[in-house]
Protein backbone atom coordinates (compact mmCIF):
# COMPACT_ATOMS: atom_id res chain seq x y z
CA UNK A 1 0.00 0.00 0.00
CA UNK A 2 1.31 3.41 -1.08
CA UNK A 3 0.78 6.18 1.64
CA UNK A 4 1.00 9.78 0.23
CA UNK A 5 0.22 13.15 1.18
CA UNK A 6 0.47 14.49 -2.70
CA UNK A 7 -0.76 12.20 -5.97
CA UNK A 8 1.83 12.85 -8.67
CA UNK A 9 -0.24 13.64 -11.88
CA UNK A 10 -0.86 9.93 -13.13
CA UNK A 11 -2.12 8.90 -10.00
CA UNK A 12 -4.38 11.83 -9.38
CA UNK A 13 -6.00 10.77 -13.11
CA UNK A 14 -5.47 7.26 -11.92
CA UNK A 15 -7.95 8.13 -8.88
CA UNK A 16 -10.33 9.78 -10.73
CA UNK A 17 -10.89 7.22 -13.34
CA UNK A 18 -11.51 4.14 -11.02
CA UNK A 19 -13.95 7.00 -9.57
CA UNK A 20 -16.13 7.02 -12.96
CA UNK A 21 -16.10 3.49 -12.54
CA UNK A 22 -16.95 2.55 -9.63
CA UNK A 23 -20.02 6.04 -9.99
CA UNK A 24 -21.22 3.94 -13.04
CA UNK A 25 -20.89 0.22 -10.94
CA UNK A 26 -22.71 1.21 -8.13
CA UNK A 27 -24.51 4.48 -8.76
CA UNK A 28 -23.24 6.89 -6.36
CA UNK A 29 -20.34 8.38 -6.12
CA UNK A 30 -17.22 7.15 -3.50
CA UNK A 31 -15.81 10.52 -3.27
CA UNK A 32 -17.63 13.73 -2.50
CA UNK A 33 -16.45 17.24 -3.34
CA UNK A 34 -13.94 17.35 -0.32
CA UNK A 35 -12.27 14.97 -1.22
CA UNK A 36 -11.54 15.66 -4.93
CA UNK A 37 -10.54 19.19 -4.00
CA UNK A 38 -8.07 17.08 -1.54
CA UNK A 39 -6.76 15.51 -5.26
CA UNK A 40 -5.07 18.36 -6.15
CA UNK A 41 -3.28 19.46 -2.72
CA UNK A 42 -2.26 18.33 0.60
CA UNK A 43 -5.38 18.43 2.58
CA UNK A 44 -5.91 14.94 2.93
CA UNK A 45 -3.57 11.50 2.97
CA UNK A 46 -4.27 9.22 0.25
CA UNK A 47 -3.50 5.66 0.67
CA UNK A 48 -3.49 3.73 -2.61
CA UNK A 49 -3.63 0.07 -3.91
CA UNK A 50 -2.25 -0.73 -6.96
CA UNK A 51 -2.00 -3.52 -8.92
CA UNK A 52 1.56 -5.23 -9.17
CA UNK A 53 0.65 -6.55 -12.50
CA UNK A 54 -0.25 -3.68 -14.59
CA UNK A 55 1.56 -0.65 -14.10
CA UNK A 56 -0.26 2.79 -12.92
CA UNK A 57 -3.90 0.65 -12.58
CA UNK A 58 -5.49 1.07 -9.11
CA UNK A 59 -7.44 -1.43 -7.20
CA UNK A 60 -8.35 0.54 -4.34
CA UNK A 61 -8.09 3.67 -2.55
CA UNK A 62 -8.74 5.72 0.50
CA UNK A 63 -8.98 9.23 1.35
CA UNK A 64 -8.18 10.47 5.19
CA UNK A 65 -9.40 14.35 5.34
CA UNK A 66 -7.75 16.81 7.83
CA UNK A 67 -11.26 17.04 9.50
CA UNK A 68 -11.10 13.15 10.33
CA UNK A 69 -13.40 12.16 7.65
CA UNK A 70 -12.79 8.85 4.85
CA UNK A 71 -14.13 7.93 2.21
CA UNK A 72 -12.94 5.06 -0.12
CA UNK A 73 -13.65 2.68 -2.91
CA UNK A 74 -12.42 -0.88 -4.54
CA UNK A 75 -12.67 -1.70 -8.10
CA UNK A 76 -15.71 -3.28 -8.20
CA UNK A 77 -13.42 -6.48 -10.63
CA UNK A 78 -11.19 -6.52 -7.06
CA UNK A 79 -13.83 -6.32 -4.58
CA UNK A 80 -14.20 -9.35 -1.96
CA UNK A 81 -10.68 -9.79 -1.92
CA UNK A 82 -9.69 -7.99 1.28
CA UNK A 83 -8.73 -4.85 -0.19
CA UNK A 84 -11.38 -3.02 1.29
CA UNK A 85 -10.36 -4.17 4.82
CA UNK A 86 -6.94 -3.34 4.04
CA UNK A 87 -7.85 0.07 3.43
CA UNK A 88 -10.24 0.55 6.34
CA UNK A 89 -7.42 -0.73 8.67
CA UNK A 90 -5.32 1.39 7.12
CA UNK A 91 -7.09 4.51 7.74
CA UNK A 92 -8.50 3.78 11.31
CA UNK A 93 -4.92 3.09 12.43
CA UNK A 94 -4.04 7.02 11.09
CA UNK A 95 -7.42 8.31 12.05
CA UNK A 96 -8.94 5.88 15.08
CA UNK A 97 -11.80 8.73 15.36
CA UNK A 98 -12.35 9.13 11.64
CA UNK A 99 -15.80 9.06 10.29
CA UNK A 100 -16.11 6.87 7.53
CA UNK A 101 -18.28 7.77 4.74
CA UNK A 102 -20.59 5.30 3.07
CA UNK A 103 -22.07 7.42 0.25
CA UNK A 104 -25.41 6.26 -1.21
CA UNK A 105 -25.89 4.20 1.95
CA UNK A 106 -25.23 1.31 0.00
CA UNK A 107 -26.57 -2.24 1.69
CA UNK A 108 -23.17 -3.43 0.90
CA UNK A 109 -20.80 -0.69 2.26
CA UNK A 110 -22.84 -0.80 5.53
CA UNK A 111 -22.97 -4.25 6.14
CA UNK A 112 -18.85 -4.15 5.49
CA UNK A 113 -18.74 -1.52 8.00
CA UNK A 114 -20.88 -2.60 10.71
CA UNK A 115 -18.74 -6.01 10.09
CA UNK A 116 -15.60 -4.20 11.10
CA UNK A 117 -17.31 -2.91 14.27
CA UNK A 118 -18.43 0.90 13.20
CA UNK A 119 -21.83 2.26 13.82
CA UNK A 120 -23.91 5.01 12.23
CA UNK A 121 -23.52 8.45 14.00
CA UNK A 122 -24.61 10.51 11.03
CA UNK A 123 -27.00 10.66 8.05
CA UNK A 124 -27.05 13.37 5.22
CA UNK A 125 -30.29 13.30 3.08
CA UNK A 126 -30.77 14.18 -0.33
CA UNK A 127 -33.92 16.04 -1.39
CA UNK A 128 -34.93 16.49 -4.35
CA UNK A 129 -37.83 18.91 -6.13
CA UNK A 130 -39.01 18.89 -9.71
CA UNK A 131 -39.34 22.38 -11.75
CA UNK A 132 -41.32 23.86 -14.30
CA UNK A 133 -44.91 24.79 -15.24
CA UNK A 134 -46.13 21.65 -13.58
CA UNK A 135 -44.09 22.46 -10.16
CA UNK A 136 -44.78 25.87 -10.09
CA UNK A 137 -42.74 27.61 -6.91
CA UNK A 138 -45.28 28.46 -3.89
CA UNK A 139 -46.03 31.95 -3.19
CA UNK A 140 -43.39 33.59 -0.58
CA UNK A 141 -44.62 36.20 1.45
CA UNK A 142 -42.28 39.31 1.44
CA UNK A 143 -39.65 39.24 4.11
CA UNK A 144 -40.08 41.40 6.92
CA UNK A 145 -36.34 42.69 7.39
CA UNK A 146 -36.49 46.58 6.35
CA UNK A 147 -34.21 47.62 3.42
CA UNK A 148 -33.34 44.14 2.54
CA UNK A 149 -32.11 43.73 -1.05
CA UNK A 150 -30.80 40.60 -3.45
CA UNK A 151 -28.06 40.75 -5.53
CA UNK A 152 -25.29 38.82 -7.82
CA UNK A 153 -21.89 37.84 -5.56
CA UNK A 154 -19.23 39.89 -6.10
CA UNK A 155 -16.14 38.61 -4.82
CA UNK A 156 -14.53 41.68 -4.00
CA UNK A 157 -17.30 43.41 -1.90
CA UNK A 158 -18.93 39.87 -0.96
CA UNK A 159 -16.08 37.50 0.15
CA UNK A 160 -15.18 38.10 3.95
CA UNK A 161 -19.13 39.06 4.33
CA UNK A 162 -19.86 35.44 3.05
CA UNK A 163 -17.12 33.70 5.18
CA UNK A 164 -18.78 35.13 8.20
CA UNK A 165 -22.23 34.76 7.62
CA UNK A 166 -21.84 30.95 6.66
CA UNK A 167 -19.53 30.56 9.55
CA UNK A 168 -22.37 31.99 12.24
CA UNK A 169 -25.29 30.06 10.20
CA UNK A 170 -23.68 26.86 10.59
CA UNK A 171 -21.27 27.07 14.01
CA UNK A 172 -22.64 23.75 14.50
CA UNK A 173 -21.59 21.93 11.64
CA UNK A 174 -18.51 19.65 10.87
CA UNK A 175 -17.78 20.64 7.35
CA UNK A 176 -19.75 23.86 5.91
CA UNK A 177 -18.97 25.69 9.37
CA UNK A 178 -15.29 25.14 8.83
CA UNK A 179 -15.15 26.97 5.42
CA UNK A 180 -12.50 29.42 5.27
CA UNK A 181 -11.60 32.65 2.97
CA UNK A 182 -9.32 30.33 0.86
CA UNK A 183 -11.69 27.34 0.80
CA UNK A 184 -14.91 30.07 -1.19
CA UNK A 185 -11.63 31.29 -3.80
CA UNK A 186 -10.92 27.25 -4.48
CA UNK A 187 -14.69 26.90 -5.07
CA UNK A 188 -15.19 29.70 -6.90
CA UNK A 189 -12.28 29.02 -9.10
CA UNK A 190 -13.86 25.67 -10.11
CA UNK A 191 -15.02 25.26 -14.03
CA UNK A 192 -18.75 25.24 -12.96
CA UNK A 193 -18.79 28.01 -10.54
CA UNK A 194 -21.34 30.90 -12.14
CA UNK A 195 -21.87 34.19 -10.83
CA UNK A 196 -25.30 33.98 -11.90
CA UNK A 197 -25.79 31.74 -9.59
CA UNK A 198 -24.95 32.95 -6.42
CA UNK A 199 -27.09 35.28 -4.86
CA UNK A 200 -26.77 37.47 -1.48
CA UNK A 201 -29.35 39.48 0.18
CA UNK A 202 -28.12 42.47 1.79
CA UNK A 203 -29.30 45.06 4.43
CA UNK A 204 -27.19 48.20 3.43
CA UNK A 205 -23.84 47.55 3.11
CA UNK A 206 -24.19 44.19 5.07
CA UNK A 207 -24.32 41.06 4.07
CA UNK A 208 -26.89 38.96 5.52
CA UNK A 209 -27.78 35.62 3.79
CA UNK A 210 -26.61 34.01 0.66
CA UNK A 211 -27.55 31.12 -1.59
CA UNK A 212 -25.75 29.28 -4.04
CA UNK A 213 -26.76 27.51 -7.32
CA UNK A 214 -24.45 24.55 -8.19
CA UNK A 215 -24.70 23.77 -11.86
CA UNK A 216 -21.88 21.06 -13.11
CA UNK A 217 -22.21 22.00 -16.54
CA UNK A 218 -22.79 25.72 -16.60
CA UNK A 219 -25.39 26.77 -19.57
CA UNK A 220 -26.53 22.94 -19.95
CA UNK A 221 -30.23 22.57 -18.78
CA UNK A 222 -30.94 18.98 -19.13
CA UNK A 223 -29.11 17.98 -15.89
CA UNK A 224 -30.59 19.38 -12.32
CA UNK A 225 -28.70 22.01 -10.46
CA UNK A 226 -27.89 21.25 -6.71
CA UNK A 227 -28.64 24.32 -4.03
CA UNK A 228 -25.21 24.16 -3.09
CA UNK A 229 -25.79 26.16 0.37
CA UNK A 230 -28.80 28.86 1.47
CA UNK A 231 -27.93 30.64 4.95
CA UNK A 232 -29.08 33.44 7.07
CA UNK A 233 -27.07 35.31 9.66
CA UNK A 234 -28.64 34.15 12.96
CA UNK A 235 -29.72 37.75 13.56
CA UNK A 236 -32.15 37.79 10.53
CA UNK A 237 -33.31 34.47 10.99
CA UNK A 238 -37.08 34.16 11.07
CA UNK A 239 -37.77 37.01 8.49
CA UNK A 240 -38.47 35.52 5.53
CA UNK A 241 -34.57 35.87 4.05
CA UNK A 242 -33.98 32.49 3.16
CA UNK A 243 -37.51 32.01 1.82
CA UNK A 244 -36.72 35.12 -0.48
CA UNK A 245 -33.18 34.00 -1.64
CA UNK A 246 -34.66 30.66 -2.38
CA UNK A 247 -37.71 31.58 -4.34
CA UNK A 248 -36.04 34.09 -6.29
CA UNK A 249 -33.03 30.86 -6.75
CA UNK A 250 -35.69 28.45 -7.81
CA UNK A 251 -37.68 30.87 -10.41
CA UNK A 252 -34.46 31.78 -12.32
CA UNK A 253 -33.45 27.87 -12.93
CA UNK A 254 -37.41 27.05 -13.87
CA UNK A 255 -37.03 29.78 -15.94
CA UNK A 256 -33.74 28.53 -17.72
CA UNK A 257 -35.21 24.86 -18.42
CA UNK A 258 -33.83 23.36 -15.84
CA UNK A 259 -35.86 20.12 -15.00
CA UNK A 260 -34.97 19.86 -11.21
CA UNK A 261 -32.74 20.68 -8.27
CA UNK A 262 -31.62 18.93 -5.21
CA UNK A 263 -30.13 19.41 -1.86
CA UNK A 264 -28.64 17.76 1.42
CA UNK A 265 -29.50 18.53 4.67
CA UNK A 266 -28.57 16.39 7.77
CA UNK A 267 -31.54 13.88 8.59
CA UNK A 268 -32.27 15.38 12.07
CA UNK A 269 -32.77 18.90 11.25
CA UNK A 270 -36.39 18.54 11.75
CA UNK A 271 -37.05 22.05 11.16
CA UNK A 272 -35.26 22.27 7.61
CA UNK A 273 -36.70 19.09 6.74
CA UNK A 274 -40.20 20.51 7.22
CA UNK A 275 -39.22 23.47 5.29
CA UNK A 276 -37.45 22.28 2.54
CA UNK A 277 -41.50 19.93 2.00
CA UNK A 278 -43.53 22.93 1.95
CA UNK A 279 -41.42 23.68 -0.59
CA UNK A 280 -42.15 20.02 -2.17
CA UNK A 281 -39.05 18.57 -1.92
CA UNK A 282 -38.72 14.91 -1.07
CA UNK A 283 -35.79 12.45 -0.37
CA UNK A 284 -34.13 10.99 -3.16
CA UNK A 285 -30.89 9.43 -1.71
CA UNK A 286 -28.99 9.11 1.69
CA UNK A 287 -25.53 9.28 3.04
CA UNK A 288 -24.16 7.46 5.91
CA UNK A 289 -21.04 8.41 8.07
CA UNK A 290 -19.78 5.46 10.50
CA UNK A 291 -17.54 5.67 13.27
CA UNK A 292 -15.89 2.78 15.24
CA UNK A 293 -16.99 2.51 19.02
CA UNK A 294 -14.96 4.91 21.65
CA UNK A 295 -13.02 2.82 23.90
CA UNK A 296 -13.86 3.93 27.46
Amino acid sequence: MITTAALTPPRRAAVRSLAELVTAHDGAGPLDEAALLALEDDSALHLILEDASAAGHLIGYASVLTDGTVQGMVDPAQRRRGHGSALLAASLERRPDAGVWAHGALEGSLAFLAAAGLHETRRLLTLRRALGADHPVPPTPSSTLEGLMLDRFREDRDASGWVAVNARAFADHPEQGALTGQDLARRLDQPWFDARDMLVARRGEELVGFVWVKREHPGATAADAEIYVVATDPSVQGHGVAAQLLAASLEQLAQDGVPGVELYVEADNTAALRLYERWGFAVSGRDVQMRAATRG
